[in-house]
């Protein structure tokens, strides 16, 4: 935890947390904010969760090993933080908001988890390096066809064959949008459906875009035989194996990265 130097709330406690700078990655911003803040060196491993609000707000949450450097003690004091230090018990600590609590209990889970070896949880995985100049919402949309018991895949036609894909909309959250891009491709009566959390994440403002790419896999309860699609797109079979990868991420509670949308 590291200690607020800021006017607005010095002297309390905080994850490291920060804007990223311009042409910088994930991973990188990361990195940078626990150094300037903890004066901790680090190596990210895996992100843990994603959080977006309404409008383009979006928030990274990623943990990682201490890989060097000092921790940061009151006579390093600078603009950054204060102060920073290993907390067991956060009660001993003023917060500066509650809003990081759910995502220290997530960190502790994924820490037993990893520790016990547990294969229900993700594979540890980063933001891809890919260049995007929008912030877009791809789709990973399953359905199980009752005729033949095999797992579906929708995609969409253009140029080539793709997952549907859409702009995420700037003034209003992540689920109005995933609503919005639902209705249009099966109508205003979707048929019971779920998002399951991120598959993956896409960032690369090396070369001036700064636009992301979040893949959300999305289940239908209903069988595909009672889900008509209305827009240019259609249903395809996928392989036994790939089909029980999916399915088994649908299942599982901790198989995705995290979506949180704030409201």
């Amino acid at each position: 935890m590291m200690q607020e130097a800021k006017k607005s709330c010095a002297g309390k406690w905080y994850l490291p947390a920060g804007r990223m700078e311009k042409n910088e990655s994930i991973v990188t911003a990361c990195e940078r904010e626990v150094l300037e803040e903890t004066g901790l060196t680090v190596h990210c491993t895996t992100l843990l969760m994603v959080e977006t609000a309404i409008g383009s707000w979006m928030r990274f949450v990623l943990t990682g090993k201490v890989t060097g450097g000092r921790l940061k003690t009151p006579a390093d004091a600078d603009k950054e933080s204060l102060q920073a230090k290993w907390v067991r018990n956060l009660d001993e600590l003023e917060l500066r908001a509650g809003d990081i609590m759910h995502l220290i209990e997530k960190a502790r889970s994924y820490k037993e988890a990893r520790s016990l070896s547990d294969s229900t949880w993700f594979e540890d995985q980063l933001p891809a390096a890919r260049p995007y100049s929008r912030q877009l919402l791809r789709l990973v949309i399953v359905i199980k066809k009752k005729a033949t018991n095999r797992i579906h895949i929708l995609l969409g036609e253009k140029t080539a064959w793709h997952l549907p894909s859409c702009e995420i909309h700037p003034a209003k959250s992540l689920h109005s949008t995933l609503r919005r891009f639902m209705i249009d491709l099966f109508g205003a009566e979707v048929p019971p459906h779920r998002p399951c959390g991120i598959l993956s994440v896409e960032h690369d403002s090396s070369n001036g875009k700064d636009g992301v790419c979040l893949t959300l896999l999305v289940a239908f309860r209903a069988p595909l035989e009672e889900v008509p699609i209305i827009g240019k797109c259609v249903w395809h079979e996928i392989t036994k194996e790939l089909g029980d990868q999916l399915l088994q991420k649908v299942s599982m509670k901790h198989s995705t990265i995290p979506l949180h949308v704030i409201k």
